[in-house]
């Protein structure tokens, strides 16, 4: 009887470890850099900007920024579109308008000058049913545009030889590679166009 119970929470927790690891797996990886925490602050924000990104908050003391949603296809291309970036839902009696997207993004402080930053990109489409209901749906992102917006990051700090690749550890990390000689050895301020 006793040996029925610790199988029952073997088989438990066993379960609960594969759907955290499912979990982990969907989440976007944290971009791991040694660079200043604010200067990966202002290298995201421009990034943003140049990109022509409409911030609707920020909080450089949590080191939280969020941009509006962005329009990302519409019409009847919609349904390939939602492909190349999330998960796609079959629609049975309804078709997909829309769809949007925007970014959140996290920008973590681990020593003076070790910084990760993670982004995520929520996705939602605008469903219509055939009685013309419209709903939004929240779509599962596959991690195409926080790669996209992650490496253009790179590109604005690090110059257009920035490519990103992924450790064993879960992070990604810039191509050694792509990373200029002078920024290998982490200075405190980051040389670049000045800012007025």
């Amino acid at each position: 009887m006793r040996s029925r119970h610790v199988q029952i929470i073997v088989s438990v927790l066993i379960t609960l470890a594969l759907q955290t690891i499912g979990a982990q797996a969907a989440a976007p990886a944290p971009l791991r850099l040694q660079i200043p925490y604010e200067a990966a602050w202002r290298g995201m924000r421009d990034t943003l900007v140049s990109e022509k990104w409409a911030i609707s908050s920020e909080d450089q003391g949590r080191g939280i920024m969020v941009t509006n949603f962005r329009e990302y296809s519409s019409g009847t291309l919609t349904k390939s579109h939602i492909a190349k970036i999330g998960t796609p839902i079959k629609l049975a009696d309804a078709y997909w308008e829309k769809v949007e997207f925007q970014y959140e993004i996290v920008v973590e402080l681990v020593e003076a000058r070790e910084t990760l930053l993670t982004a995520a990109c929520n996705i939602r489409a605008l469903k219509r049913d055939f009685f013309g209901n419209e709903t939004w749906v929240e779509i599962v992102s596959n991690g195409e545009k926080e790669r996209e917006l992650l490496t253009k990051f790179g590109k604005i700090l690090f110059g257009q030889k920035f490519e990103l690749e992924k450790t064993g550890g879960g992070f990604w990390e810039p191509s050694p590679s792509s990373v200029p000689d002078m920024l290998k050895e982490t200075p405190s301020t980051l040389p670049g166009p000045e800012r007025p």
